[in-house]
């Protein structure tokens, strides 16, 4: 047996508590300590019990504090006897301890990004790391992070993440969104995912939604972009439009957050009653 601090019902309070096995860290590596404990507590703190236990339990749950471990609940059971005097309840329980999973800097390809934001997890299938981080990047350090997203795009490079395990790991991008801010910096959330030597697979629900009309639309845009840059150029060149001129077009080019007149547009149909019951 051995004795474990853990802050429960406002308080914090020691528990005789018995030690399992422990479980191997999908995340780092370590090993977790497990342990189970009884105790008993009043019929009429029972609610509140079950809302703090219940926010400790899961992935995304909250851990209970402990003085120098946090614990998640991987297991809850509790009994009670009938008129009994007074009403008290058993509780038992099955703990994990808990790992802070927050990355300090996420270094990859000589840059070292400072996480506004971050999150990972083990994929649906519980077999890959995924991380999810917010970052704000300027100048060279920008320049390089592009690179990176638009020529590496599908290729794996070994990725730290200091304050969580300093263990390189092979990664790969997958989304990764982007915000111009004021200052002229960009804001981006980007996601890593660690499936190196796994098939590309498309069993998702949701992953040929829209497809292949969305990458055909995709690309159209994309050729439409060069075309029309291509075109000013010409003109220019030719004299057929001054630079002034060519300024204004590329200035309507720009892709900009659509208006609501605009975006009413996408709405329009050629046959209303296709959308009818």
């Amino acid at each position: 047996m051995t004795t474990i601090s853990i802050h429960l019902l406002g308080d914090t309070r020691e528990f005789q508590a018995e030690e399992l096995p422990p479980v191997t860290s999908a995340h780092t590596g370590r090993q977790l300590r497990r342990v189970a404990l009884e105790f008993r507590v009043p019929s009429n703190r029972q609610d509140e019990l079950d809302a703090e236990l219940k926010a400790a339990t899961g992935k995304e749950g909250h851990p209970l504090r402990g003085t120098d471990v946090n614990w998640s609940v991987s297991d809850s059971r509790y009994s009670y006897t009938v008129g009994a005097q007074p009403e008290v309840s058993t509780y038992n329980l099955e703990l994990q301890e808990a790992e802070d999973l927050r990355a300090s800097a996420v270094e990859f390809e000589g840059l070292a990004l400072v996480p506004s934001a971050y999150r990972e997890w083990i994929d649906d299938e519980g077999e890959h790391l995924v991380l999810t981080f917010v970052t704000e990047t300027a100048g060279e350090e920008d320049q390089r992070l592009e690179e990176l997203v638009v020529e590496r795009s599908e290729a794996y490079f070994d990725v730290i993440r200091r304050g969580v395990s300093d263990t390189p790991v092979r990664m790969r991008f997958g989304r990764c969104l982007w915000q111009e801010t004021e200052s002229g910096a960009k804001r981006h959330n980007l996601s890593l995912v660690a499936d190196e030597g796994q098939e590309a697979s498309n069993s998702h629900p949701f992953a040929l939604l829209n497809e292949p009309q969305l990458t055909r639309t995709t690309e159209a845009a994309a050729a439409n972009t060069r075309a029309l840059a291509v075109l000013l150029d010409e003109l220019q060149a030719q004299g057929v439009l001054s630079e002034e001129a060519a300024d204004k077009v590329r200035a309507a080019a720009v892709p900009h957050r659509i208006t609501a007149k605009e975006s009413r547009e996408f709405s329009r149909t050629y046959d209303l009653d296709q959308y009818w019951g």
